[in-house]
């Protein structure tokens, strides 16, 4: 199934490829605007959406964990792909999520990868409403609001992709159990990826590397910082220049220093009592969804297919 920006191979019905283009198109179209980002590698994305678990697992790289989504390059063309567990409304999240992080890491690699992670997710949850788009509501049930409060800063804006696909990891367990560990990632996963090598992020690495034994909750407390420098009223108004400031390769605890004159002390403090929240602020963005012709549909021939899985395999 195509539509103007994806092509989609699955084994789902018809119904939920539908409406999972649809979704797709329409929240995309707002996040490029908003975020005046790009298409990842400047062309359409292919999703492939497995049926069962067992099938998604085949092909699923193992640094994933137990996400049920995860994007790649794949192929000698660098074909943008998302691998999914199927495409029901609760996956759709995950699927975007996805989608941003591909399109943010080939628009605004300057960003630390901390910033792009949880732009991401604060994006992944856009929802199509009557008069624009809803922005600003929690991820279905990888998180919940609180328990940031052991998160380091410093360590945070030093961590790369593997230290927070762990931490999604860690998120996802914590949901469904009534206490908070501190995971089971490494200090090494911590350090990769470190946008700012000789800054105060890879010093504070540095000094606790030895005795650092499991990864704190980095994916939540990304998420959530970034939600409250875009609606917290003390944070809202400096939001762009924050970004753009980090976007010039300034260190992200000097970026706070210069934009909002805050120290981190100060930054995590208001995190803290951000997160303790009852609930968050979520906005009515006005965005005017362009209708879509109905998707291209047909079946996938088998050497077609076995060629987008091959790829998948040879990420």
């Amino acid at each position: 199934m195509t539509s103007p920006h994806f092509e989609l191979y699955t084994s789902e019905s018809e119904g939920d490829a539908k409406s999972a283009l649809s979704h797709l198109e329409a929240t995309r179209a707002f996040f490029l605007a908003a975020t005046h980002s790009h298409d990842p590698g400047g062309q359409s994305v292919r999703i492939v959406a497995f049926h069962t678990e067992g099938d998604y697992a085949k092909y699923k790289p193992a640094e994933v964990r137990s996400a049920k989504a995860y994007g790649v390059a794949t192929g000698a063309s660098g074909q943008r792909t998302i691998a999914s567990l199927g495409l029901k409304p609760d996956m759709l999240d995950q699927v975007f999520r996805e989608y941003t992080q591909l399109a943010l890491d080939d628009s605004a690699p300057p960003l630390p990868y901390w910033f792009r992670a949880g732009l991401s997710t604060v994006y992944s949850t856009l929802k199509p409403a009557d008069n624009g788009m809803n922005l600003g509501a929690a991820p279905r049930s990888s998180f919940r609001n609180g328990e940031v409060a052991d998160v380091d800063l410093n360590l945070l804006f030093g961590a790369g992709r593997d230290a927070l696909l762990a931490s999604r990891d860690k998120a996802a367990v914590d949901f469904n159990t009534t206490t908070i560990s501190t995971g089971s990632n490494n200090g090494a996963l911590a350090t990769a990826g470190s946008r700012d090598p000789g800054g105060s992020s890879a010093a504070a690495l540095s000094s606790i590397q030895s005795t650092l034994a499991q990864s704190q909750d980095f994916a939540r407390a990304s998420w959530m910082l970034v939600h409250m420098l875009i609606f917290q009223q003390e944070y809202r108004p400096k939001f762009g220049e924050f970004m753009r400031t980090l976007a010039t390769g300034v260190e992200t605890g000097t970026a706070f220093n210069k934009v909002y004159s805050a120290p981190l002390s100060k930054v995590q403090a208001d995190l803290i009592l951000y997160s303790k929240q009852t609930g968050l602020m979520v906005m009515t963005a006005p965005f005017k969804i362009e209708k879509l012709a109905a998707p291209e549909v047909r079946p996938a021939a088998k050497e077609e297919l076995d060629q987008v899985l091959a790829a998948l395999n040879k990420r």
